[in-house]
């Protein structure tokens, strides 16, 4: 076992993320030895990247599986989870999603390939201080809080991000499955909100369209 493991249990840190500073806290000598210490960590497995400048112990080590959502929500601070994952979570798609999408506030769209699995995070243009309009916070597990996407939010950005005109409401429930039962649950107000957070005509086309067809159907 490397002396760096052992200060992380020792330490209590089994479940922590951990930055380059937690890391140089928690071990003495010049940088030089510090680095020598974690790359030797990474290359015996007893710790993970999960990308430049944060780590976590590996999974043998601690003492509970961290959230995908979280890892994702520290992973690039100041960013909410949303397209297929937050459908997913809020149960709009039947789907399994196994890459966690998420919405950045600032910076260019990027990936994380890590060994918890795949990372997307994508930039919109959101009007300014509408970041986290539709937005909640969700802690289903002490001390691992992340930020969701309302469905409909969730919705929006993937029409976005996937580039998706608007194609009629049988498309969402046919070939999104989407239940329908779900899309009749959105309200004007709801609407009315998003709205006022997109600069997209596309995005802004669809939700007009659906919150029409919607209404046309009487729902």
């Amino acid at each position: 076992m490397t002396i760096l493991k052992d200060k992380l249990v020792e330490s209590g840190f089994s479940d922590h993320i951990l930055t380059d500073v937690d890391l140089g806290n928690l071990s003495d000598g010049t940088p030089a030895a510090r680095y020598g210490m974690v790359n030797k960590a990474l290359k015996k497995g007893e710790i993970i990247k999960l990308r430049r400048g944060l780590y976590l112990l590996a999974d043998k080590y601690r003492q509970k599986k961290l959230s995908k959502f979280f890892l994702a929500s520290r992973i690039v601070p100041h960013s909410y989870v949303s397209l297929e994952s937050a459908l997913s979570y809020h149960g709009w798609i039947p789907e399994h999603v196994t890459t966690v999408g998420s919405i950045l506030a600032h910076g260019r769209s990027k990936k994380f390939t890590t060994p918890f699995g795949e990372f997307t995070f994508h930039q919109l243009p959101i009007n300014e201080y509408e970041f986290l309009t539709g937005i909640i916070r969700v802690e289903e597990i002490k001390d691992e809080p992340f930020l969701l996407a309302s469905p409909l939010r969730a919705l929006a950005d993937y029409a976005y991000v996937r580039k998706m005109p608007w194609q009629g409401l049988n498309f969402l429930i046919n070939s999104l499955r989407i239940d329908l039962e779900k899309l009749t649950q959105i309200n004007t107000n709801d609407f009315l909100e998003l709205k006022k957070v997109y600069r997209s005509k596309r995005v802004l086309h669809f939700l007009d369209r659906l919150k029409k067809e919607l209404q046309n159907n009487g729902y």
